[in-house]
């Protein structure tokens, strides 16, 4: 099951943040929330959809969704980030893989 993040950034922050991803990707992976892999931050290009970036993390199973915020340090790098988040345009989706979704009779 994958946990995807959508959000715009604010005007000029687009470049700072690639590099702050890089300069993270390493405490990304290892210091998520316990369950939690880090599958990786998109951008979009060409001005095609409506956000701006999508991070994505795997989870093994809806349990894996109370296991926190990560390591004292994953939290102060996003702290040292949030303002330059557009927090009323973010969104975030739970989805599960066709084969693993389980549908109702009738849905």
């Amino acid at each position: 099951m994958q946990y995807i993040e959508r959000y715009n950034l604010k005007p000029g922050k687009a470049g700072a943040y690639r590099e702050w991803l890089q300069k993270h990707e390493e405490m990304l992976a290892k210091e998520g929330p316990e369950g939690w892999k880090y599958l990786g931050t998109w951008f979009t290009v060409r001005g095609f959809g409506p956000h701006e970036c999508e991070t994505r993390w795997e989870l093994p199973d809806y349990s894996a969704l109370g296991a926190g915020f990560g390591s004292e340090a994953l939290q102060a790098a996003w702290a040292e980030i949030m303002d330059w988040f557009e927090t009323a345009q973010y969104g975030a989706t739970l989805m599960k893989s066709a084969a693993e979704v389980l549908i109702q009779k009738g849905a």
